[in-house]
């Protein structure tokens, strides 16, 4: 049964939540409306770091530095349940790569403010260290855009980010299988691991986020100061 309105929450999704076959058939979160909306202060970066090699890095947002730089965040509001958003948090890895952040924001239809429920980056990652994201991975957000759609301008912004694009040559498939073998399987039993240990709110305790930071950071050295140099870079850098 749906919420009343009265007792949802608004939550912004810029990402591959925009997607309905992500976000409702996959996910199973049934909103009770959407609406195409911005939020003026923060602008869309791919600050989430993923893995080399098939998804380097995911969107996140972060906050605009320069007022006079026109390069907003739009998306989509959706309506939801507490129950529905605490499922958004656990389906967007319970805490280990996002924090939740209330932000202002404002309806694309009318103008009207709003404040929502958004996800941000847990770590700080600098701009001159972000990856590219995967054509697979963007190629959702320009769908999601295209599906809502959010102003042109944007879904033309999209269209032209960068992606990466993993080179056909034997020795870096070869280089992509090594890498792949090992840590695909860590990223595996993290997620069964995010889904055995969450709480109520969708997210993992403090101990879990201590050993996926290990994991993750373990991962991108070894990727930039050794496997890169031998086989190839997995990021798009």
């Amino acid at each position: 049964m749906k919420p009343n309105e009265t007792d949802a929450s608004w939550y912004f999704a810029y990402g591959s939540n925009m997607v309905s076959d992500v976000f409702v058939t996959r996910r199973k979160i049934s909103p009770v409306r959407s609406e195409v909306a911005c939020i003026k202060s923060h602008t869309l970066c791919f600050n989430i770091m993923g893995i080399p090699y098939s998804d380097p890095a995911m969107a996140g947002i972060r906050a605009i530095e320069d007022e006079k730089e026109d390069k907003a965040v739009y998306g989509v509001a959706y309506l939801l349940s507490q129950e529905d958003l605490h499922r958004v948090v656990l389906t967007e890895g319970g805490g280990i790569a996002y924090d939740t952040a209330v932000l202002d924001g404002s309806l694309e239809r009318d103008g009207s403010p709003i404040r929502v429920t958004t996800l941000i980056g847990r770590h700080a990652i600098e701009l001159s260290y972000e990856r590219l994201p995967s054509e697979r991975y963007l190629g959702l957000l320009v769908r999601g855009a295209r599906d809502h759609s959010l102003p042109e301008p944007y879904q033309n912004r999209l269209a032209a980010h960068a992606t990466f694009h993993p080179l056909q040559t034997r020795r870096y498939q070869i280089g992509k299988w090594l890498f792949s073998s090992f840590w695909q399987r860590v990223a595996y039993w993290i997620e069964r691991g995010v889904h055995r240990f969450k709480g109520p709110d969708g997210c993992v305790p403090k101990w879990f986020l201590i050993i996926f930071d290990c994991l993750l950071w373990t991962m991108w050295i070894y990727h930039d100061y050794v496997h890169c140099h031998l086989w190839g870079r997995g990021d798009g850098r």
